[in-house]
Parts: structure tokens; sequence; C-alpha cells
């Protein structure tokens, strides 16, 4: 996706096809309700309202539901480039509760590139606009180009259970 010489909207239809792609292809994240809601060049945006399925013992969002919402706003980041991008190590540190109801945004952005490797901070917040927690992830891209082709028109995500 960094190729210099395609139009804004060539550029905006891949973005679109990415977005179309995480969230029909990451199983994990569709049963859980968190979505990408938006990307661009190395960054991304995702979102989850907590329900009754993310709570832990202290009826609040578990750790791994808030992980898992930065993880895919950092994998959709880290893939923005269109080359396949897999995390390698990744780091989170919760400073708030999200109560059942809670809606949360998770917003990734790239902070460095070094040959293969690249690191991204993910912020969570909740409607209020307060960090919940902050996620750091590196990423390796390997040589492989992600094939969008498949998804130019929007795909029906399995259902939840």
């Amino acid at each position: 996706m960094t190729a210099p010489n395609i139009t804004d909207a060539e550029r905006a239809d891949r973005f679109a096809r990415l977005k179309r792609f995480f969230n029909s292809r990451d199983r994990l994240c569709a049963c859980l309700g968190v979505r990408v809601t938006a990307i661009g060049l190395g960054w991304a945006e995702t979102a989850m309202t907590v329900e009754e399925l993310h709570l832990n013992g202290a009826d609040v969002a578990q750790g791994g539901a808030i992980f898992t919402l930065a993880d895919l706003a950092f994998g959709a980041a880290a893939n923005s480039h269109g080359t396949l991008a897999l995390g390698v190590n990744t780091s989170i540190a919760y400073t708030k509760s999200a109560p059942l109801g809670a809606t949360l945004v998770a917003q990734a952005r790239e902070t460095a590139v070094a040959g293969p490797l690249a690191t991204y901070v993910v912020e969570v917040k909740n409607g209020e606009g307060e960090t919940i927690a902050t996620f750091q992830g590196t990423a390796y891209r390997k040589r492989e180009h992600l094939d969008l082709s498949a998804w130019g028109e929007d795909k029906q995500a399995p259902p939840r259970r």
C-alpha cells in the first residue's frame, strides 16, 4: 500500500478491503464483537462495547478482552502497508476498568520502522476519552503481500456464539 503511483481512490479502496478482510477473517474478534472501524497507512482504530461475555469475576471487562481489542488495532495498522505482518512482541498496561455497557475504542499508530520490524503504540479509551490501557507491539513484516482481491464486497462475518 505504499506504492507511490496509486490514486487516493485506489488507496481508499485498498483500506476498505483491508477493513473487510480483518472484520471477516478474524474469528475470535468476530465472536467477541471487536471490529476494525477505520484504517489508514500505519494506523487503525477498533471498537467494542463491553458485554456480559467480556466481564471477569469483578464484573468489569476482562483484561484479555481489552488486549484483543488493542491487538486487532495493532494487527490492522501493521498490515496497512500491504504486506503480511505478524506480531512478535507485545505488552499492555491497564490503567482503568471498563464496566458493562462501556464503549471502548483502540487507536493504533506506527511509531518506528527498521527493516522488517515496526513498532506501534495503541491507546484504549472509553467513551469519555479516559485511557483504559496502553499497548505496545512490535511486528515483523514478511515479504508476502496480502491478497485482498476477494474482499471487494462486504462479506458476512461468522455468527457470534
